[in-house]
């Protein structure tokens, strides 16, 4: 008997070493169910940073992910980090919502949230759907 339970203790060390280690990402999402039939917009200047992460296939290329910052595009993460940056000196009491769409990598919105987080912003949230 001794040596069924020294088997199985043998086979859970040695499946459970060859995982991934999971990571905690600290950011909150909002409780509780909030919907409107109509979602009423706020214009506010400088209230929200909207950073919406899209795919992209430009012709004859693969797919690349694409974030809108203010109307602007960025394909390159240097230049994104760079105006992240700027914008995290002057204030960066500023809330910053992450809208990604479902066909972008994982990568790009790790990659896109720890641009954020290296900017020093206060806030960093996720925008979700309601469910229907």
């Amino acid at each position: 008997m001794i040596d069924v339970i020294f088997q199985l203790l043998i086979f859970f060390v040695c499946a459970s070493a060859g995982q991934t280690m999971e990571k905690h990402l600290p950011t909150e999402l909002a409780a509780g169910a909030i919907e409107s039939a109509n979602p009423v917009i706020v214009e506010r200047p400088f209230g929200e940073i909207w950073l919406r992460l899209r795919r992209r296939v430009p012709e004859g290329t693969e797919a690349l992910t694409v974030v809108e910052l203010n109307d602007r595009e960025y394909s390159d993460e240097p230049a994104l980090r760079k105006t992240l940056l700027a914008l995290a000196e002057t204030t960066p009491e500023i809330p910053v919502i992450l809208d990604i769409a479902g066909s972008v990598p994982l990568g790009d919105v790790v990659r896109v949230y720890d641009a954020c987080q290296s900017a020093q912003f206060r806030q960093v949230s996720f925008a979700t759907k309601a469910q229907k």
